[in-house]
């Protein structure tokens, strides 16, 4: 897929993160209830686990995050980290980076399938790391307003606190309090899995 070329309603940000590492980005993921209101201050608000992230992997957690996007009212938005691989060929062929997380879900209607309705992918470059986060709204749906000011200003705080917060947490060795998760990924265009490198 050609740079800037995307599906209809697709909104992608493109970032270069300064001092975080994939790794920081990694435990940050399955680690979000450590710090998630330093993430973007001024609109997370709170942040729970219904469904904690399973022992050494991400799949299946379902996270409820309190926000306020764009200076909106507060409201809970409920978030599962997804198998990749349920993604569109579109989808499919969009992941090109070394990292790769899926999120989204069932829709209102309980016999659609779910879909992939966020991704960040990401990898290392000098000095840091580079993401491309897309918000890929569900054909039919309207996009989000103020999602990518939003993304912004979260992926931009990152080099404000990741880099301390997990460095802080590296001393805590138990997997069920200091989560790890793997996102590196294998695609070949048609099947998407995750692999430890």
């Amino acid at each position: 897929m050609e740079q800037g070329t995307y599906p209809p309603g697709w909104i992608v940000v493109d970032h270069v993160i300064p001092d975080v590492t994939t790794e920081m980005l990694d435990w940050w993921w399955v680690n979000m209830e450590k710090g998630y209101e330093l993430w973007c201050p001024d609109e997370h608000k709170g942040f729970r686990w219904e469904v904690k992230p399973p022992l050494g992997g991400h799949i299946g957690a379902v996270q409820i995050a309190s926000e306020s996007i764009n200076y909106g009212p507060v409201r809970d938005i409920r978030i599962e980290w997804m198998d990749p691989d349920l993604g569109t060929p579109a989808h499919k062929a969009f992941w090109t980076y070394d990292h790769l997380l899926a999120a989204g879900g069932g829709g209102p209607d309980p016999d659609a399938p779910p879909y992939v309705v966020l991704s960040h992918q990401y990898e290392a470059i000098p000095g840091g790391c580079k993401m491309r986060s897309c918000m890929h709204t569900p054909p039919g749906m309207p996009p989000l307003e103020g999602w990518r000011e939003h993304n912004m200003a979260e992926v931009g705080s990152f080099k404000n606190f990741l880099p301390a917060l997990w460095g802080i947490w590296q001393t805590v060795t138990d997997p069920a309090i200091n989560r790890r998760s793997t996102f590196t990924y294998e695609n070949d265009g048609s099947r998407i899995v995750y692999v430890e490198k």
